[in-house]
């Protein structure tokens, strides 16, 4: 299915829900979580996508901006392949600014073992590519 689309935000809402190790670590962690997924036109990647889902229940999901979101996920395309293939971990293209994350920083790194798993299964959800990211 093609990344950071509503399909693909929808599967990974549905493994989250399913996945009782997430769920277990992420008991008090309401937050309303937004990719913003940024353009790269030298590379076939004409547009800007915005996905987002509510966590821990994982039960909402949408395309577009949530106004309401506690924390927005920014970065190039081709950075978030990077991430989603396992060739560079989420919290090193973080340190490194590669990937731009806003909200309350001290409250996410309280739910650390929560976010480890949701990167976890965020690279389990079967994501087909765009432009020259396309295998």
């Amino acid at each position: 299915m093609l990344a950071f689309s509503k399909e693909w935000i929808d599967a990974l809402a549905a493994k989250l829900k399913d996945d009782q190790q997430y769920q277990e670590a992420a008991v008090g962690f309401n937050a309303i979580f937004q990719f913003i997924v940024e353009p790269e036109p030298d590379k076939g990647i004409p547009d800007r996508k915005e996905v987002g889902i509510k966590l821990p229940e994982c039960d909402e999901t949408w395309e577009g901006i949530n106004e309401n979101a506690n924390y927005t996920m920014s970065g190039k395309y081709g950075v978030y392949v990077d991430v989603l293939s396992g060739a560079i971990g989420a919290t090193k293209a973080i340190t490194l600014r590669k990937l731009k994350v806003k909200g309350n920083l001290a409250n996410l790194l309280k739910f650390k073992r929560a976010i480890d798993r949701y990167v976890e299964v965020l690279g389990e959800v079967p994501s087909d590519y765009e432009g020259d990211y396309a295998k």
